[in-house]
């Protein structure tokens, strides 16, 4: 066997030098030069996906629309926005129809069912108008389709603003209607007795499935 060393291979250079010259290629040169800018982007992409999750964090479960789990200070500013769009709404398309029962009234925001269906309203109209795409596609008619005339039509046959429209202010109902309570006596008993059987059997206030 030989005993002759084996030859030293020289260390392979770093990418982006020449191993003739040392020195950096062109095209390591020019990623040197766009590298501080690479960097500074991404500190703004940090900074950007930080304070997105803060907006998120601060919103409740329900999301910027649900009344019921908003503080005071986010239920002034959806109130500010609602105002804003009902205006609109009533303005650009409302107004010009001839037939006043499908108008909105200045009070619209006394009348609580109303609020919450021209806040579903408003959303459904940021989510087809407020995308950034120059594509054409059918969520502005359906907008109106699915949206807006149902909407209307509801208010209609509801009477919801019928007397403040013929009255030309604001008018209480005269029925209020059925209120339920939450967690009444009868119903407290039922569930207790529903969730207290046997290995979840079912109880007499359920029905039995049909035969098949």
């Amino acid at each position: 066997m030989s005993s002759e060393p084996f030859p030293e291979h020289p260390a392979p250079a770093p990418a982006g030098v020449d191993t003739t010259t040392g020195e950096l290629s062109e095209d390591a040169l020019g990623l040197a030069d766009v590298l501080p800018d690479l960097l500074d982007r991404l500190d703004s992409v940090e900074e950007l996906a930080a304070n997105l999750f803060e907006e998120l964090a601060s919103h409740p479960a329900g999301g910027p629309w649900f009344w019921k789990e908003l503080n005071p200070g986010q239920r002034k500013e959806l109130w500010a926005e609602l105002d804003t769009f009902v205006v609109w709404l009533q303005n650009r398309i409302l107004r010009h129809w001839s037939n006043s029962e499908g108008w909105i009234p200045a009070c619209w925001y006394r009348h609580p069912d109303a609020v919450e269906l021209l806040t579903a309203l408003m959303v459904a109209h940021k989510a087809a108008y407020g995308a950034k795409s120059k594509k054409p596609s059918f969520e502005l008619t359906e907008w109106f389709s699915r949206g807006l005339w149902p909407t209307m039509e509801t208010f209609k046959q509801r009477s919801t603003f019928k007397y403040c429209l013929e009255n030309q202010s604001h008018t209480d109902s005269t029925s209020q209607g059925l209120e339920l309570r939450a967690n009444n006596e009868d119903f407290t008993a039922f569930v207790d007795e529903d969730t207290t059987s046997a290995d979840g059997a079912q109880t007499e206030h359920q029905a039995e499935p049909a035969d098949a």
